[in-house]
């Protein structure tokens, strides 16, 4: 007898509404949540951050003029605080929708494909990982971090997949 295989996320279409299942278990879910909260802390630090915090966020916020200090710093200074905002609305949908029924709906689907992206986004800043994808090498110190980028990454094409279906 063969198992189907249930992907972590899909959509499924009744009478014309069409709504997502989170398909993955307790543990994993618990782990988004805490990845969440541990994201929201860094963004509610934003600008009292430093060091490691405030390297860890840089890929969030990439620069949008390099080459140009004065413009630089008027654009962080009229965007910063809306995108820090929207990351944190997007975080709270994330949390209700889990909080919720197993369904979500399309708007749930998008705020948990951002919130998945910026913490593999946080994540692969402190792993080191370059443009071609390729997770920097560091000692086992960071091997949990390392799996649970591939998780994220897992996870986040599965959500791409489901929103295109």
């Amino acid at each position: 007898m063969t198992r189907r295989f249930k992907p972590p996320i899909y959509s499924t279409t009744k009478r014309g509404t069409t709504t997502w299942v989170l398909n993955i278990g307790d543990d994993e879910r618990g782990v988004l949540l805490h990845l969440l909260e541990e994201l929201r802390s860094l963004l509610a630090e934003d600008g009292e951050a430093s060091g490691a915090s405030a390297d860890a966020l840089k890929r969030l916020f990439p620069t949008a003029y390099p080459d140009d200090e004065a413009k630089e710093a008027e654009y962080q200074r009229l965007m910063r605080e809306d995108l820090v905002t929207s990351r944190l609305v997007q975080i709270d949908a994330v949390t209700a929708a889990f909080d919720g029924d197993s369904a979500l709906e399309e708007g749930d689907v998008i705020a948990l494909m951002q919130s998945v992206n910026a913490i593999r986004i946080v994540l692969g800043t402190i792993l080191d990982v370059g443009e071609d994808d390729e997770v920097g090498t560091g000692g086992e110190e960071l091997e949990a971090e390392r799996h649970l980028y591939a998780f994220l990454s897992w996870l986040l094409d599965w959500i791409v997949r489901s929103l295109q279906s």
